[in-house]
């Protein structure tokens, strides 16, 4: 006897139609219940250790049943079927795998993989670039942009101050260092810093008679 299906009754039953000699033997049955049978879950392609804000990994999971097996997600990711997008750059990542059972088959045991969140890296660029040099007393503004779309700090050192990205020359000698960074956050690592130099060079000036005076002998 094989069992069919993991509800209801199987019935065994027995009969002797007899002969010549023999009436028909009266029939015998015997009653088996059905239950469901048990099923697991296997990755087969897995999860990777850890994984960057922003990026995408696949994974697989079959079930010994065959059934089809139900992706969920939680912490730092989101699902799209078996498909995850890592949502943080912090934390951990649950790869969730179930299947629900059908009526032959009892839901299998959850089954989860785990992926370290870790920040994405990003860079700095300028885009308005600073002067080759300036003179003592000019400004100039620049613009730098960062790849994560996070702001950019501006900082400043040697012939020069900032406000912002607005600098001003305050030697006629040396070079001003126009310093672009982006400190990171839950998501991004701190980017490598970027320096643009200018190099400072003396103001022109001149000189105009305010006070002209004649004399007469």
């Amino acid at each position: 006897y094989t069992m069919t299906s993991g509800t209801g009754t199987c019935s065994v039953i027995a009969n002797q139609a007899g002969n010549t000699n023999y009436m028909a033997a009266t029939q015998v049955t015997e009653t088996v219940s059905a239950t469901l049978a048990s099923q697991t879950i296997t990755f087969t392609t897995n999860a990777p250790a850890s994984a960057v804000y922003g990026s995408n990994f696949a994974v697989v999971a079959k079930s010994s049943s065959g059934l089809a097996v139900v992706y969920t997600s939680a912490g730092a990711c989101s699902n799209s079927g078996a498909t995850y997008t890592m949502t943080s750059g912090a934390g951990t990542c649950s790869v969730i795998a179930n299947q629900p059972g059908n009526s032959n088959y009892a839901a299998a045991p959850q089954v989860t993989q785990t992926v370290n969140a870790t920040p994405a890296a990003q860079t700095i660029t300028f885009t308005t670039n600073a002067p080759a040099s300036a003179p003592y007393n000019s400004s100039f503004t620049v613009v730098a942009t960062a790849s994560s779309g996070l702001a950019v700090v501006y900082s400043s050192a040697g012939a020069c101050s900032n406000a912002g990205a607005t600098y001003t020359m305050t030697s006629g000698t040396g070079n001003c260092s126009v310093i672009a960074n982006q400190p990171g956050n839950g998501n991004y690592a701190t980017a490598t810093p970027v320096t643009q130099t200018t190099k400072a060079v003396s103001a022109s000036q001149t000189i105009t008679f305010t006070d002209r005076k004649s004399t007469r002998l």
